[in-house]
């Protein structure tokens, strides 16, 4: 993305107005932070003129989430009723965060996204409605919603070709690990975000450089990037020694002193999110067709695998035993 005045001023917009939901103890305050959020968005995702019907689908949805959410306000200050127990608050939530069964639009958006604004979409925009969730909605209510989440996301992200759509399924079944560890203690949110950055970066990156928007272009590429791609995906589902295994073992160690289920369905969850990123890489780590294979023309990073290969030191370092 090419940086100019106007994006850096909307960057500095979003940045500030989740910084705001993070220091406010009111409710109006965070939903009009919210507010900001989206409208500094909207101008990065128009990018040209195939996105206008996508950013209007995003625009619909949000505001639609919204004004549910506001409604909620409303009702539960004029019959004096707890907020937390609201259901269109927890229904305006699960569509801004894009959980099942609110989550049809994820995909088809991201569908059409350059890869920086998926990268923002699948991290910044999660913030603030993870923020708003733990805040303003019993964790009872949205218990079916996240396990269906942590469950169906990587079972729908199994047979897909497109590389957008299989990372929207995966920020969807990564989304209640982060609802979780904020949860449990802001520390744990704030690295989990970190990890969880970094790995999508790396990622993200890389099918930038190189180009690669479906499955059948990883095979072409040099047997580096493979690898990169490989060790990445094994770290966003969680596989040991990777860095995603850390995210993943800090906050099923957290959680299984709250709920024994909930690292049960992480388990399940990480299992077949492994299976989906294994679907998409072993066919490429098989059959290589070296005649259309690309020729290693520029010197390539090992920083990605140095990155996701951190998992135990960082364990050392945090000294989570």
């Amino acid at each position: 993305m090419k940086m100019n005045l106007s994006k850096m001023m909307f960057l500095t917009t979003m940045t500030m107005s989740i910084m705001m939901t993070m220091s406010s103890n009111s409710m109006m305050f965070s939903w009009m932070s919210m507010e900001i959020n989206l409208i500094s968005f909207l101008p990065l995702l128009k990018k040209s003129n195939k996105m206008n019907e996508q950013s209007m689908k995003y625009l619909i949805i949000q505001s639609m989430s919204s004004s549910i959410m506001m409604t909620s306000m409303i009702i539960n200050a004029i019959i004096n009723c707890p907020i937390n127990e609201s259901i269109l608050m927890m229904m305006s939530i699960l569509m801004k965060m894009g959980l099942i069964p609110f989550h049809l639009w994820v995909p088809s958006i991201m569908q059409m996204m350059s890869w920086e604004m998926c990268m923002m979409m699948m991290t910044m925009q999660k913030i603030i409605p993870t923020i708003i969730a733990t805040q303003m909605t019993s964790i009872k209510l949205m218990m079916t919603s996240m396990i269906m989440s942590m469950i169906m996301a990587p079972i729908s992200g199994i047979k897909q070709t497109s590389l957008k759509k299989l990372m929207a399924y995966s920020s969807i079944s990564n989304s209640p690990v982060m609802i979780f560890s904020l949860m449990i203690s802001k520390q744990q949110f704030i690295l989990l975000l970190t990890m969880y950055t970094m790995i999508n970066l790396t990622m993200m990156n890389t099918f930038k450089k190189n180009n690669i928007n479906f499955l059948n272009q990883i095979n072409l590429q040099t047997n580096l990037t493979k690898m990169s791609l490989m060790i990445s995906s094994l770290s966003m589902s969680g596989m040991p020694p990777t860095t995603g295994f850390l995210m993943k073992w800090m906050i099923m160690k957290s959680t299984i002193q709250m709920a024994p289920m909930i690292p049960l369905i992480m388990l399940i969850s990480s299992i077949i999110s492994t299976f989906m990123y294994l679907n998409m890489m072993i066919p490429t780590m098989t059959k290589s067709n070296k005649s259309k294979m690309k020729k290693m023309t520029k010197k390539e990073s090992m920083m990605p695998i140095i990155l996701n290969l951190t998992g135990i030191p960082m364990m050392m370092i945090f000294k989570l035993n």
